[in-house]
């Protein structure tokens, strides 16, 4: 049975709020990091099919976002499905309804096969493979003792709100929304640099990591050219 959000959670709700500078006048504002609205799903698959699909480590090594197929719809299915779920987060500016950034959030269960999807696309099959790897070594169900675990699809940062902080207040966002879903443990593969950066900011904690040149040469056997970030990392943060 797949995974819903409980009835008695309300949606949409705010999780977070914080202060960081606006980058268009300088000052400090007030953020805040809800649920997303169902009203705004297309706009994130927009945003996830295009800036993220081109920004992200592992998709910009294999240069996804320009792999012929993965066109049209083909593309945002990999995040369609997990919004369903109505459980990612949205960053908006006070007084905005701008897109800051977004983080697609998914509940995986211990021996829950998630929906299937026909991916045509060999990069992305490839993509999948060393995720599904990173997953299987972190072993984040038996480590932590846990039957279901938040994870994440996509975290990403509307290139105008980089360099302000946000990233680190959407991860810390994930504590109260797990707590009132009722989970004790979130954790993800996270890609690149900054992205470990950051989720250590939010007290993340190291799993399990691999070279990436490693990848190529044994298990998972994906390659990933000119990555610009030596090591994948999972890495999880308890909630309860």
């Amino acid at each position: 049975m797949t995974w819903k959000r409980p009835e008695n959670v309300a949606f949409p709700q705010v999780w977070l709020t914080f202060e960081a500078k606006d980058p268009d006048t300088g000052k400090i504002v007030k953020y805040r990091v809800q649920d997303l609205p169902e009203d705004r799903f297309d706009e994130v698959l927009n945003l996830m099919s295009t800036i993220f699909l081109r920004d992200e480590t592992m998709c910009r090594s294999l240069d996804i976002l320009n792999d012929p197929d993965l066109k049209g719809r083909s593309g945002k299915s990999i995040w369609d499905d997990i919004l369903k779920q109505k459980i990612s987060l949205v960053c908006f500016k006070e007084g905005s309804d701008e897109i800051c950034g977004v983080n697609v959030l998914e509940v995986l269960e211990k021996d829950v096969k998630g929906n299937e999807m026909e991916i045509k696309s060999s990069k992305i099959q490839a993509l999948m493979k060393a995720m599904e790897f990173m997953k299987a070594q972190a072993d984040t169900y038996n480590r932590y003792g846990v039957d279901k675990f938040l994870h994440a699809m996509g975290l990403l940062v509307v290139p105008k709100y980089r360099g302000l902080g946000l990233s680190t207040e959407i991860l810390k966002a994930r504590v109260p929304l797990g707590r009132a879903l009722g989970l004790k443990l979130t954790g993800t593969v996270f890609t690149g640099i900054a992205s470990q950066n950051t989720a250590a900011k939010a007290g993340f904690v190291e799993d399990y990591s691999v070279l990436y040149e490693d990848m190529g040469k044994k298990e998972p056997f994906v390659e990933f050219p000119n990555i610009s970030t030596p090591y994948c990392k999972f890495m999880s943060l308890r909630l309860d």
